[in-house]
């Protein structure tokens, strides 16, 4: 069957359009090539000398105070690479609430490879991360199990370009399809996840878990599932890690907003028929909501203006004739596919 198509409107400020500029992000330490850089690899290990995975390990840069963070493999490995030799780092180890001591690697060594093992005073319990039959394996800060499907395009070299898709209230990964399709023919690798309390992340603490409508505004639920995606995806060696992009509808619209002003790695969002209040709710109290480089796709000129009013950075919107109702209504055109894969190549 054909796809419909409907015909898009570019609204912006009123009723002018105004181009997306182009931003790159770059380095706090830029190097040219004959620069020496160094290697921060190790294991993490239980107290009974298991490996630790998913364990999140933190690397601070003591000259820029910028903080990486990696988490460890199903053998409780990490590493970072191409980092400034002439820089001094921190390093500290966290696993479901349990902290190492912080550990330092000095620039006066000159070391090109570094090794740091961290011993936990825990019993891990491998959760199953990587890849089964049912995707890729996630456990958030309140230990709900989330599922995401993870897939690479063909024939592209590293680094690839990433893109995290969330879906919405009521839905699962499986609205995506289309998009993951035009993604991964464009050169883009994919992350669907399904959000607490739908597709098959059901499970908390071995307890089935339901979301509420409540949850839609709440702080401590569906942002919490953001950061294990985040972390997942910037450990994976072939990914442009330093450089994502956040693509969500409805709720997962206003989570990647939420993403898009808390973590820096994020370079481009788009954002399907997103709802501006409940987007702010879900930063929280304590957290500054600021997106960035965001192209908002609405219905109503109205609301995407008053997203645009909290974007700090290049904005555009989107207006989508008659496309009110769930993911795939919003992206049942080549116009709307069009116009989301033409932002990414501008913005990216």
């Amino acid at each position: 069957m054909r796809r419909r198509r409907r015909s898009l409107g570019l609204v912006l400020a009123g009723c002018a359009v105004l181009a997306a500029p182009v931003f790159r992000v770059h380095s706090a330490h830029a190097q040219s090539n004959d620069e020496a850089v160094k290697t921060i690899r190790g294991v993490v290990l239980d107290l009974r000398g298991e490996p630790v995975p998913e364990a999140r390990v933190f690397v601070r840069d003591l000259q820029s105070n910028i903080t990486r963070t990696l988490s460890t493999d199903a053998s409780g490995l990490y590493a970072v690479r191409g980092l400034p030799a002439d820089v001094d780092y921190e390093l500290r180890v966290e696993y479901q609430g349990t902290e190492s001591e912080t550990r330092l690697v000095s620039a006066f060594f000159e070391r090109p490879d570094n090794v740091v093992n961290f011993e936990l005073p825990v019993a891990a319990v491998a959760s199953g991360s990587g890849e089964d039959e049912g995707g890729i394996a996630l456990e958030t800060f309140d230990r709900v199990q989330l599922r995401a499907e993870f897939t690479l395009p063909e024939g592209i070299p590293a680094p690839i370009p990433t893109a995290l898709l969330l879906h919405g209230y009521g839905e699962d990964r499986a609205v995506w399809a289309d998009l993951e399709s035009r993604l991964l023919s464009d050169g883009w690798a994919v992350m669907t996840l399904d959000l607490r309390g739908h597709g098959s992340s059901t499970i908390r603490n071995n307890e089935p878990i339901e979301p509420t409508e409540a949850w839609r505004s709440d702080p401590q639920q569906f942002p919490l599932d953001l950061e294990p995606a985040m972390d997942w995806l910037k450990t994976q060696p072939r990914l442009d890690s330093t450089r994502l992009a956040v693509i969500g509808s409805g709720l997962g619209a206003n989570l990647a907003l939420v993403a898009s002003g808390r973590y820096p790695e994020v370079a481009t969002t788009i954002a399907i028929n997103p709802d501006v209040q409940e987007a702010q709710a879900l930063a929280g109290a304590g957290q500054e909501f600021s997106p960035s480089m965001v192209h908002i796709i609405v219905s109503n000129p109205l609301v995407g203006l008053a997203v645009r009013e909290s974007v700090s950075g290049g904005s555009r919107v989107t207006v989508a004739v008659d496309a009110e109702g769930g993911t795939p209504v919003w992206l049942a055109t080549d116009d709307t596919l069009d116009e989301i894969v033409r932002w990414l190549r501008d913005t990216y």
